[in-house]
């Protein structure tokens, strides 16, 4: 016969085993936490001034998803702000950084939300990063890009290149040091 004293000890080293269990599953957790954070770009970088930006050449293949008048007009206002932010644009196939761009706009509440999403891939074709950024525009009306001043869409394109940049800098082919800047 067991008695109070071997129930009590037999309970202890379940409890003690699931809390074992419990944080080894935790750990696993979090890890996959930050590889799936680290694939939907919620690490948000910053811009590495050490960094030697004509190392990281990107291309920038395609942004789709505005109407087609707002997409060219969006494509030069990225030409733009890439420029002003020394990101070094290089054909495709001389490129070290290959970027696709989506861009949506949705009706909110309070007028439009227009998303940009750039997913940023390496030379062989492997997703290297993805950056996302939402902008919120005042306004009323049905079609979401309606409300989408030619102002609004530079400011869009100069945060898109801003992330890009700050994204590029921590680079091994720009940054000189080997550690990444993380926004705190």
């Amino acid at each position: 016969m067991t008695g109070t004293g071997g129930l009590r000890r037999r309970r202890a080293a379940a409890a003690a085993l699931a809390f074992v269990a419990a944080a080894g599953l935790g750990g696993c957790v979090e890890t996959a936490g930050d590889v799936s954070a680290d694939a939907a770009g919620s690490y948000q970088f910053v811009r590495r001034p050490d960094a030697a930006m004509s190392g990281a050449t990107v291309a920038i293949l395609s942004v789709v998803g505005a109407p087609d008048t707002l997409g060219q007009t969006f494509d030069q206002d990225l030409d733009a702000a890439a420029a002003e932010r020394q990101i070094a644009l290089a054909p495709p196939t001389s490129a070290k950084y290959l970027v696709r761009g989506y861009l949506d706009a949705a009706r909110v509440s309070s007028g439009s939300s227009v998303s940009v999403v750039f997913d940023v891939f390496t030379r062989d074709k492997q997703r290297a990063q993805r950056l996302t950024d939402t902008i919120v525009v005042a306004g009323s009306g049905d079609d979401p890009w309606a409300m989408v001043a030619p102002a609004t869409l530079a400011s869009i394109a100069g945060k898109a290149a801003d992330d890009l940049a700050a994204y590029l800098s921590n680079t091994p082919e720009a940054a000189p040091g080997s550690a990444l800047s993380y926004a705190q």
